[in-house]
């Protein structure tokens, strides 16, 4: 071996044991190392161990490294300063406060559970995210307390309540509208013991009466489908312009008429009441009717004379222009309303017998007629014999009822039986069986004949004068006698 070889190899024996004291001094380095983390990971352990990790909060809290005592001191104090606002209508509010209702924190261990669920040795898995816990810390009170504070609030003190009042429809004179419900500050009790009582078992610094649903509502609100439609109903049944027209006059029925006629039916419809209606009608004929009225007649002499009988005249036909009415009523029209007569004269003013006319004097035994103001018939004529009680009436005007040619007047007995028959040409009554008519066996007319010789109320005229008149006159013409 050379002495080359041999240094060689004593350089390499030297190096292989640098190199495992390099090695050992490593492997020495990294025990103490993680003996080092393990004592540091324990440490940190340890010192969560009665404490919560950092970032964790508890039902709002922030709990970071916060014991359980540091914790339940924190919420001790929160508890004996604790106040719920009760917020109540027109910005009004009460408030219950700890000391009144005895609050006190009441430790339930729910905080050692979850401190003691945390697991301090696991540490580690908590730096990557933050904990958010909600646990029960429940509260203790007096209940009776509680009721105490409650019964005593200003606003459930009656003095102090409002009661709200339905929406309903008022009527303005011109219209009928809708007065808005009133919503009034009557509270619930059971609902506002309730919303309280909640509040505080929830720890909420506030509760909305208004919210929780204590007040007394309406039951009738403005925009209340009902409502808006009986107010749209009433003001299309009395803002109708109807206008009766009588001829010589006119009647409005105002929009205190109409509201006076209207009904309600057990299902809440409106009806306008037709006996009502009716009555109106029958009223309004007082006013109008003019068939056997008084009135003054100037005769063909130029005298005037007061007729105070008859039946000539306007009447009212009740029961048809009642029909016409509400038919208009029913279809809600606005319109002008002819009204029905019954009977009817010539004329609607004053002077309703003009123009075309019968005149009878009694005391002349004289008869004209007048057409469209022409004289037509100027004759004599016989009238009843008023010495054997059958005198024709006289004092009022009569409208014409009937034309007949020919015809049979019979005459009867009180019995009943048959007194006389007496054929004619032709026969124009005005007043029951009491007619013109032609005599063929009477051959004298005017005078005093009828004192003696009279009618039986009838009134005789000669042939070509009643023929005259017969072809000239129409049912109606009034026939005045005097």
């Amino acid at each position: 071996m050379s002495k080359k070889t041999k240094e060689n190899k004593k350089t390499e024996k030297k190096n292989k044991g640098k190199s495992k004291v390099v090695k050992r001094i490593l492997i020495a380095l990294l025990i103490v190392l993680m003996l080092a983390v393990v004592g540091i990971y324990c440490a940190v352990g340890y010192y969560y161990r009665d404490k919560f990790y950092s970032g964790t909060t508890i039902n709002g809290y922030d709990c970071s490294e916060k014991s359980v005592d540091y914790i339940k001191e924190i919420i001790k104090k929160e508890a004996e300063t604790y106040a719920l606002t009760i917020k109540e209508r027109d910005d009004k509010q009460d408030v219950v406060q700890a000391a009144d209702i005895k609050l006190t924190y009441k430790d339930d261990g729910e905080l050692e559970q979850l401190l003691k669920d945390q697991n301090s040795w696991l540490w580690i898995f908590s730096l990557a995210k933050n904990k958010n816990y909600e646990v029960s810390l429940d509260n203790s009170y007096d209940e009776a307390s509680l009721d105490t504070v409650i019964s005593s609030l200003a606003c459930l003190k009656p003095e102090n309540m409002t009661a709200p009042q339905d929406a309903y429809l008022e009527d303005t004179g011109e219209a009928y509208q809708i007065v808005p419900e009133v919503e009034g500050n009557t509270l619930d009790q059971e609902k506002t013991v309730k919303a309280v009582k909640d509040a505080v078992n929830g720890r909420k610094e506030e509760v909305s009466l208004e919210e929780s649903g204590c007040y007394q509502a309406p039951a009738v609100r403005q925009d209340d489908t009902a409502l808006t439609q009986e107010r749209d109903k009433l003001n299309a049944l009395t803002t109708m312009q109807i206008v009766l027209d009588f001829g010589h006059g006119q009647e409005t029925i105002t929009r205190d008429l109409l509201k006076s006629w209207l009904k309600k039916d057990d299902a809440g419809n409106y009806y306008f009441d037709e006996p009502t209606v009716k009555q109106y009608i029958i009223d309004l004929s007082t006013v109008y009717n003019t068939k056997g009225k008084a009135r003054d007649f100037v005769t063909t002499g130029g005298s005037t004379v007061h007729l105070t009988g008859g039946d000539y005249g306007w009447q009212l036909w009740q029961d048809k222009t009642t029909e016409s009415l509400m038919n208009t009523l029913n279809a809600g029209q606005s319109t002008t309303l002819e009204v029905t007569w019954l009977y009817k004269a010539q004329k609607h003013d004053g002077n309703e017998i003009d123009g075309t006319y019968v005149e009878i004097s009694i005391s002349q035994q004289h008869m004209w007629f007048y057409k469209n103001g022409s004289l037509v018939v100027d004759t004599p004529v016989v009238t009843g014999n008023p010495n054997t009680g059958h005198a024709t009436p006289a004092g009022g005007a009569w409208n014409l009822k009937d034309k007949k040619s020919p015809f049979t007047l019979v005459g009867k007995k009180p019995d009943g039986s048959i007194d006389y028959e007496e054929p004619v040409t032709y026969w124009l009554p005005f007043n029951g069986g009491v007619g013109i008519h032609d005599l063929v066996k009477r051959d004298a007319f005017g005078g005093d004949i009828y004192l003696s010789n009279g009618s039986h109320g009838c009134v005789n005229t000669p042939f070509d004068a009643v023929q005259m008149i017969y072809n000239n006159i129409e049912v109606n013409t009034p026939i005045v006698v005097y």
